[in-house]
């Protein structure tokens, strides 16, 4: 049986969660919540990747503005990688974003290897991108969600190299998606739900029968953002935090191997590994009443999702 735990967090302006002026001014998750989690993972011995934003736009550099915070995350030994928020679909802008943010590390010592999409937005344009810049790893697809024109429904459970033509499909590219493959298992910690306990612990229960099944190992990915550990006035989420340790207290009941996004890739890449899909239950879906929509898959992926893409289209929003 092997398990993998990946690890990271989206370490970004806090104007993205709260959309208010005074919010973005203290950036509370950058200064408080970051070294909370770094904490936490110095703990229980995780090794973690920090999808880092950087902008064109220097004023969301997090290097420019808290070069003090990537001297933490060297002390603590975790992987930087680069995280740039994108709406548009264009290979232009994709490459300018993209290209200043990595420029702006690489000048400072850092050779990235991974990239996160802000919203999880990533295209076949990012792929191209990612890959004139010889960055190895996206671990920007969300499984089970549409995001701009996007739906991941149909994605592998797994790593896999994906088309040019269409990043939902396995491919010829050189670039390995990482997808983050948990979310209908319900293993992730969003809000103060009385039923996320029990789907995180009957979530990790699912895959390690899973990987029992099968030869190449089965990935438990927890990811979060630097904020979340915080209420809007910066208070400790008591809720959160003891909903992650729940989740390592469920997990260590069986062996797993923590690593890195770039480490995950690196060994799926050297062992040569193929694409799966795993017949997994939707036990997310499940906490919903009967009466609510999110609860069929059937009507979010072809109903709710179309809607999503027609948003997108009109207006822009993801």
């Amino acid at each position: 049986m092997t398990l993998w735990l990946i690890t990271d967090v989206d370490v970004e302006f806090d104007q993205l969660r709260y959309n208010k002026l005074e919010a973005s001014r203290n950036n509370l998750g950058l200064t408080k919540g970051l070294p909370l989690l770094l904490e936490f993972f110095h703990e229980h011995g995780i090794h973690a990747t920090l999808h880092m934003q950087e902008q064109a736009n220097p004023e969301l550099s997090i290097i420019e503005r808290y070069p003090k915070l990537y001297d933490m995350i060297d002390d603590y030994g975790q992987e930087v990688s680069l995280h740039v928020h994108i709406k548009e679909e264009s290979y232009e802008r994709r490459k300018k974003e993209i290209r200043s943010g990595y420029n702006r590390l690489k000048e400072r010592g850092y050779n990235i290897e991974s990239f996160r999409a802000g919203w999880y937005f990533t295209n076949e344009n990012t792929i191209r991108v990612l890959e004139e810049l010889g960055i190895k790893f996206d671990a920007s697809p969300l499984k089970g969600i549409t995001i701009g024109n996007k739906k991941f429904y149909n994605i592998p459970d797994s790593p896999y190299h994906p088309s040019y033509s269409d990043i939902t499909k396995p491919g010829s590219a050189s670039v390995l998606v990482i997808p983050v493959t948990d979310i209908r298992l319900g293993i992730g910690i969003h809000k103060k739900n009385r039923y996320e306990d029990v789907l995180i612990e009957k979530g990790i229960k699912t895959l390690a029968a899973k990987a029992q099944e099968i030869k190449e190992p089965v990935i438990v990915y927890f990811t979060t953002h630097s904020w979340k550990p915080l209420t809007p006035s910066g208070k400790i989420r008591e809720w959160e935090a003891k909903r992650r340790e729940h989740f390592m207290k469920c997990l260590s009941k069986y062996e797993y191997k923590t690593l890195t996004v770039s480490e995950a890739g690196e060994l799926w890449e050297k062992n040569k590994y193929q694409p799966y899909f795993l017949d997994l239950p939707h036990n997310a879906l499940k906490v919903y009443p009967w009466y609510s929509f999110r609860r069929y898959d059937f009507f979010n992926r072809y109903v709710i999702s179309n809607l999503h893409i027609l948003r997108y289209k009109l207006f822009g929003k993801l």
